[in-house]
């Protein structure tokens, strides 16, 4: 299935794509810690991907929450969104109908491999048309703590670099982004942070239900041992993919990220859905 999509990209024939059939997740949120579930159907063609009955996933709909990507405002919220995103944009599935209980997604591993697994499980449908890829005319900059510039190309290819706290070495990642690609090495990068307050490396571990330890470093959790060499670097990428979803369209763009977060990678989508006006 991959490999299809792959060929298709390279065709220029992709249109929309949703599941073939629902699907099923459960987990706890990394929040609060409580049972989670998610529904996820298919979506009509050209809806996009909608959470509870009306919430987009669309920039104009999109804030940061504690070190998240959330969808919605107040009581009507989803948060954590971004692992969800990034394997819906990387399978190129542009239309879903997501129902959750609970106001955030479910943790599960911290990445996207149960995402990835879960659409694979439903099979995929394509749908009658689909979003115009959007190809850049000219640099797009936007600045915060940190930097992402992205450059008109006829592919998507992302080099980021990181330091992380109490690290003076620079993680780095960088490559064209395929479905394939996503799958293989940035799909299963788990993310770290500074983790809920109040809670015991232990308590933690246990109340997510994680098959691995944590480590602590700097303030920051982590898991304790790397899937990837530069895994946490790995995990920046997968969220920025995660957060450019929200544009609700491919981009076709050569980008440069450095220090990135969700507050200046939500900044760059803003900017890029404004030349597009």
């Amino acid at each position: 299935m991959l490999g299809q999509i792959v060929a298709q990209v390279r065709q220029g024939k992709v249109k929309g794509r949703t599941v073939r059939r629902p699907v099923r997740l459960s987990g706890k949120g990394y929040f609060s810690m409580k049972p989670v579930e998610l529904l996820i159907e298919p979506g009509p063609s050209g809806d996009g991907i909608v959470f509870n009955r009306g919430l987009n996933a669309d920039i104009e709909n999109a804030d940061v929450f504690n070190h998240c990507t959330c969808i919605g405002r107040k009581s009507r919220q989803v948060q954590m969104v971004e692992h969800f995103l990034a394997a819906c944009y990387c399978l190129g599935i542009t239309d879903l109908t997501v129902t959750t209980k609970g106001n955030e997604l479910p943790f599960l591993d911290g990445s996207s491999g149960p995402f990835v697994r879960a659409f694979k499980r439903a099979g995929f449908m394509r749908q009658k048309s689909g979003p115009k890829p959007l190809l850049l005319s000219r640099p797009v900059v936007v600045e915060d703590d940190g930097v992402i510039a992205a450059l008109p190309a006829r592919i998507l290819h992302i080099c980021c670099f990181v330091r992380l706290p109490g690290n003076e070495n620079v993680q780095s990642f960088c490559g064209r982004i395929s479905p394939f690609r996503f799958e293989q090495e940035l799909a299963g990068a788990r993310t770290f942070g500074p983790g809920p307050s109040g809670r015991s490396l232990k308590q933690i571990k246990r109340a997510l239900h994680l098959r691995f330890m944590l480590r602590r470093h700097a303030g920051f959790i982590y898991p304790q041992s790397e899937r990837f060499p530069n895994e946490p670097c790995r995990h920046k990428v997968l969220d920025f993919i995660g957060d450019l979803a929200l544009l609700g369209r491919p981009l076709k763009a050569k980008i440069f990220i450095f220090q990135p977060s969700h507050r200046l990678n939500l900044a760059f989508v803003r900017q890029l859905r404004k030349i597009t006006e």
